[in-house]
């Protein structure tokens, strides 16, 4: 043994176990964090409403520039590019 490394305590690997929310991917160490995490998230049902830019203007892609989502607590929202 070299006199560098003489006392030197060398670590084992250890395993870490998390929970990771399935909607936003944030991990905690305890399930039930994880769990309300989870239920914490408002979903969207469907999208009720879309708005297209004209080809005629230009700077039309083919997408919308406008979405309205449904979520399951019945709240519209609108989103925009």
């Amino acid at each position: 043994m070299c006199k560098e490394t003489a006392g030197i305590e060398v670590k084992q690997m250890k395993e870490v176990k998390l929970y990771q929310c399935e909607i936003c991917g944030a991990q905690y160490k305890e399930k039930l964090k994880a769990k309300d995490c989870e239920a914490s998230h408002i979903k969207p049902v469907k999208i009720s409403g879309m708005k297209f830019n004209s080809m005629n203007c230009g700077s039309s892609d083919g997408y919308p520039v406008k979405i309205t989502v449904v979520f399951e607590n019945g709240a519209c929202v609108d989103y925009r590019r």
